[in-house]
């Protein structure tokens, strides 16, 4: 967008910000009648504390430096919702960070049903401090059974350093793991520095995990992207996935992680055959059925 096209849309939005709100929501007296709707340009800056001219500027799009600390003020003035603010930050060029996130988020039916739709391919989704909230069971047979965690760390971030199996899981597990760092590392620092969740985890991790220790005062950022993982599952055996990340609307931080089988391998085929297998097994996993779906030797004991 052009600077006076973006200086234009900031004006316009103002004023129709404005033009909704009444001095009664607000605690301003109505005073006798006016002529147009809404507050006037001084009560607006009254409220925000600043300049009416200044102000005036902005409604008439004029070209005005404005700081992160006025664009929140104007905010607050204008009792704007969160989709409204987050609008005017990007009008006024100024980048808003993410507000603290609730510890549990609700996942609506929709995400539900999709995820049980996916079938045999794994997906869950987490927040925005990393949590699992919701799975498919081929994500439960693929990776752990995320019920199991310990209360408080059925997180991504502590499931990857401080679960054995999750070492044992991914092959190249150093690799796995720095991404993933940095990937959190990236998040993390545009979050408040008061996010009490996120702040206790990373000092939990580094007091008991030397790996994430040693990574984390290596201070690696990355943007969150999609890759190739191999796990070498102790079933199934050998699975390629591709992973594919989806943000969630209306749920800040909230996305949800999709692994389809890579093509040119036999993953579609390896994991059906593990569905299967705990679907007919009284056992979560039988792996002799599934090594012989496969047409692999097993090793059975002797008598």
């Amino acid at each position: 967008m052009e600077k006076q096209q973006r200086l234009n849309e900031l004006a316009d939005f103002l004023r129709t910000r404005r033009a909704r709100l009444r001095p009664e929501d607000v605690d301003f007296p109505c005073g006798p009648r006016r002529k147009t709707p809404g507050l006037r340009r001084e009560e607006v800056a009254e409220r925000a504390g600043i300049s009416v001219t200044w102000y005036a500027w902005l409604e008439q799009g004029r070209e005005v430096n404005v700081s992160f600390r006025t664009v929140e003020s104007l905010a607050n003035a204008l009792n704007l919702s969160p989709h409204e603010r987050t609008h005017l930050f990007e009008l006024a060029n100024q980048y808003v960070p993410p507000g603290p996130y609730p510890i549990a988020q609700n996942v609506t039916d929709t995400v539900r049903r999709m995820l049980d739709q996916l079938g045999n391919m794994p997906a869950y989704v987490v927040d925005g401090n990393w949590n699992y909230v919701t799975w498919n069971d081929a994500a439960v047979r693929v990776f752990t059974d995320f019920r199991k965690l310990p209360a408080g760390r059925c997180n991504l971030l502590w499931f990857t350093f401080q679960e054995e199996g999750a070492r044992k899981l991914f092959r190249g597990w150093d690799a796995y793991a720095k991404c993933v760092l940095a990937q959190f590392r990236g998040d993390y620092i545009l979050r408040p520095s008061g996010e009490v969740f996120l702040r206790d985890l990373v000092e939990e991790l580094c007091d008991t995990d030397a790996d994430f220790c040693r990574w984390w005062a290596e201070h690696e950022v990355l943007k969150r992207s999609d890759w190739r993982k191999v796990i070498e599952h102790p079933v199934a055996g050998v699975l390629e996935l591709d992973a594919l990340s989806l943000e969630v609307p209306d749920a800040p931080g909230m996305r949800i992680m999709v692994y389809t089988p890579s093509p040119s391998t036999d993953t579609a085929e390896r994991i059906a055959a593990l569905m299967k297998s705990a679907r007919t097994a009284e056992k979560p996993f039988e792996a002799a059925t599934v090594l012989d779906t496969f047409r692999m030797p097993a090793v059975r004991s002797k008598g």
